[in-house]
């Protein structure tokens, strides 16, 4: 959640920068959170409106969670317990091949397929749609939207929204995206169990060159943080702060590999296709001192979107501008963006309200932890 709300602030400079609406591009690819700020995009919904919700205060009131504890499944897999223990114990004794280490581990069958159910994330998503007047269906979208998921038993990315891919409903579609293995428990669509589009690929860049994209946006939270020589934001390496930041730390680093090797794959055959990366800054500390299930920090990282956006584009403002000049696009000049972007959040249409609720929601969920 961390990656989309740095979306959400990317995406508010950019529509202030461009002399065109985001809202007005040709097609939509969303992975994984981005898979959620994506629907709103392709549904109309415009950077602004999601800004302002995504930095209000929570108002107090009790919601729902968006993702809950799966006790269902954790206790259909107590239920196999014995028979998990005796087959272990009994390989445990002489002679039967195993040992007590490997009964330990076979306890690992007992546990369920995801820790959380992310149903809620189905329910906000298709309960924004409807107070936008949009049916929960990929046709009813004002623009082309593909949303990433990855089939687990096939080890195959589908892109829902895709010819052959328009029945399922886009909120069903996006809970898939964003099911992050282990973490959330799979999503089953057309008796098919799918997970984060992410573990596949990290930017499926390939699906806008394929339908004939010529200019691609491409916007991706998940650098790794540069913590070494005289770039060291925090004291001591990361490895002395705990497995969650080592967990961390190597997920990022794994994903921008990927990123940084199909770019340069999708660069080299198709030199006619131009992309423009927007990313973070790899060495400032508060894109990452919050985990990237911790949502308190909302605003802040909202705001290092928007900052980080505006910066790329005045050092890079010759370059982008040569490079949207050649697909009819004008540049505003960045100098003329505030530092950070104004708030009004007096009077809020319905959807709004939706999305701030469905933003409470996770910070309920997960105890509004800062």
């Amino acid at each position: 959640m961390t990656g989309a709300l740095w979306e959400i602030g990317a995406l508010r400079a950019l529509d202030e920068l461009l002399d065109r609406s985001v809202l007005d591009l040709d097609l939509y690819v969303g992975v994984s959170g981005g898979a959620f700020v994506s629907a709103l995009l392709a549904a109309g919904v415009p950077p602004r409106e999601m800004y302002e919700e995504a930095v209000a205060r929570p108002r107090g009131r009790v919601v729902p969670p968006l993702f809950r504890l799966g006790l269902d499944e954790v206790f259909a897999r107590s239920r196999q317990a014995p028979g998990v223990l005796f087959r272990a114990l009994v390989a445990a004794l002489p002679g039967g091949g195993g040992s007590l280490s490997d009964a330990a581990l076979s306890l690992f069958e007992l546990l369920p397929a995801g820790l959380l159910d992310s149903s809620g994330v189905r329910e906000s998503v298709a309960e924004i749609l409807r107070r936008r007047g949009v049916a929960d269906e990929f046709a009813a979208l004002a623009r082309p939207l593909r949303v990433v998921a990855v089939d687990l038993d096939r080890g195959e990315a589908v892109a829902f929204g895709a010819r052959g891919r328009r029945g399922v409903p886009v909120s069903r579609a996006v809970q898939a995206s964003a099911a992050l293995p282990g973490l959330y428990r799979p999503v089953r669509i057309d008796g098919r169990d799918y997970v984060d589009g992410g573990v596949k690929k990290t930017a499926h860049v390939n699906l806008a060159i394929g339908e004939g994209a010529r200019l691609v946006l491409c916007i991706n939270p998940m650098v790794p943080l540069r913590n070494d020589g005289a770039h060291r934001p925090l004291p001591g390496p990361l490895s002395g702060r705990g497995v969650a930041y080592v967990l961390d730390q190597a997920l990022r680093i794994m994903l921008h590999g990927r990123m940084q090797y199909g770019l340069e794959r999708y660069r080299a055959e198709h030199p006619e296709v131009d992309i423009l990366l927007l990313e973070p800054d790899p060495e400032d500390l508060r894109m990452f001192r919050y985990n990237i299930l911790r949502y308190g920090a909302r605003r802040v990282v909202a705001e290092l979107g928007y900052r980080a956006t505006r910066q790329a584009f005045r050092r890079r403002r010759p370059a982008y501008t040569r490079m949207l000049a050649r697909h009819g696009i004008g540049l505003r000049d960045p100098r003329t963006l505030p530092d950070s972007p104004g708030l009004n959040v007096a009077d809020r249409s319905p959807l709004a309200r939706t999305l701030g609720t469905s933003l409470e929601r996770l910070d309920a969920s997960l105890g509004g932890k800062r």
